[in-house]
């Protein structure tokens, strides 16, 4: 369960090192697996774990259950709030108990992760969950990004678990002998969601054993779908003759190579299944490369910084802190204390080399841009960010390096992202 949990937080660029999370425990055996999973993953992730329990007081027991979180939390060494709330003064006509509960529970944490300096909340969603939350969707009634189920990440919230299935968190407690607390909702036939869970999914099963595998590979392909027609298409792409944008959705769809669409305002560049639009006279009109430039670009301090000479597109931007300040959200963080100053951003060379964070050893740039599928002539527009021993950081585009990765000490941040 561990390797999957890491490989989440990697694949989906959750957590980068250096950040302090919020961990919400509900003392159920999702939550508790998320909390000791995480714990163990903490140091290789160079993060920071706060954790909080959220009292509903909606059953007499709650206030003792969420005091015994508390003691777990600080068992294993991480300090745990417990966040009352009153779902009953929020609850709204036509809101189910649940949904109240759900928005006055995520309220809180948000609040409270304000308050610690923490820029992640870590919720212990699985791919159950994912599936039972489709399952529902379907019944209810839902189009393409309905179909799409809970995503990896929402604002400052972040779900770990999400690839992982229930059945193996239930032996991953087991086996360490982790206890944990049994809601008695997950039980309650009064929710339509466990309804779905305890009658209709073992109903599915029956004709079709791999049920919940059938939907979450109709989630990916879904979300897969939704990116490639709206993520990928960048703000004011015009509209298009029916005929062209068909053939653009198609070879997007495709997700290979680099071609080229003219449409009445400009052209489309399809590359690799991302969509981009130049317009008629803007930059970039030519098919040539932008040349590369030996000339770089010195890092007098927090900013934006683009290439010299012509390649003007992409820039990075920098920015740096400390405790208890908190990194920008989508930035990739360094540990400022270890990185050889002053800094430089250049246009990657022939022979530059990374080692990519999580990896074992470095790589060749331009084999890393290949394997990214980034298409050749946007290639020589990345910025990249160079230490003085000439060691690279950060290319716009790809994993950021190993070096200088944040951990639990890190005290002073330096953090930087494509724009």
């Amino acid at each position: 369960m561990l390797s999957q949990v890491l490989r989440t937080i990697r694949e989906q660029a959750l957590l980068v090192g250096g950040e302090r999370v919020l961990v919400a425990v509900s003392g159920g055996p999702d939550s508790t697996a998320l909390l000791h999973a995480l714990k163990h993953l903490a140091l290789r992730l160079g993060v920071e774990l706060v954790a909080a329990t959220v009292d509903h007081g909606l059953r007499p027991e709650s206030g003792a259950e969420a005091a015994l979180v508390s003691e777990r939390c600080g068992a294993l060494g991480i300090r745990c709030e417990i966040l009352a709330v009153d779902v009953k003064a929020e609850r709204r006509p036509h809101v189910s108990w649940q949904e109240a509960a759900r928005n006055v529970r995520l309220s809180a944490l948000q609040q409270a992760a304000s308050r610690l300096g923490c820029s992640h909340v870590a919720l212990g969603h699985t791919a159950d969950d994912q599936a039972e939350t489709v399952l529902f969707r379907i019944v209810r009634g839902t189009g393409i990004s309905g179909l799409g189920g809970i995503p990896y990440r929402r604002g400052i919230f972040i779900r770990p678990l999400l690839d992982v299935r229930r059945k193996r968190i239930t032996a991953f407690l087991a086996k360490r002998r982790i206890p944990f607390i049994e809601d008695p909702s997950n039980i309650n036939r009064h929710y339509a969601r466990v309804r779905i869970r305890l009658d209709l999914l073992p109903l599915l099963s029956r004709e079709n054993p791999r049920v919940v595998e059938a939907l979450l590979s109709l989630a990916q392909d879904a979300r897969a779908i939704a990116a490639g027609a709206l993520a990928h298409r960048p703000p004011g792409l015009p509209s298009v003759p029916r005929r062209a944008a068909a053939l653009i959705q198609q070879m997007a769809a495709q997700g290979k190579g680099t071609r080229r669409v003219s449409v009445p305002e400009g052209e489309v560049v399809v590359s690799y299944g991302k969509i981009q639009f130049r317009p008629s006279g803007g930059r970039r009109q030519d098919s040539s490369p932008c040349p590369l430039s030996s000339e770089s670009v010195l890092v007098a301090g927090p900013g934006v910084y683009r290439l010299p000479g012509r390649c003007e597109g992409r820039a990075l931007e920098l920015e740096e802190g400390s405790r208890p300040a908190v990194p920008p959200t989508g930035s990739t963080v360094f540990d400022a204390a270890r990185i050889a100053r002053p800094l430089r951003v250049r246009a990657w060379r022939p022979g530059d080399r990374l080692r990519p964070r999580g990896g074992r050893g470095s790589r060749k740039i331009s084999d890393l841009l290949v394997d990214a599928k980034i298409p050749r002539d946007l290639r020589a527009e990345l910025p990249v960010l160079v230490a003085a021993d000439g060691t690279i950081l950060f290319v716009a585009g790809l994993r950021p390096s190993e070096v200088a990765r944040p951990q639990v000490g890190t005290e002073h941040w330096f953090a930087v992202r494509a724009i």
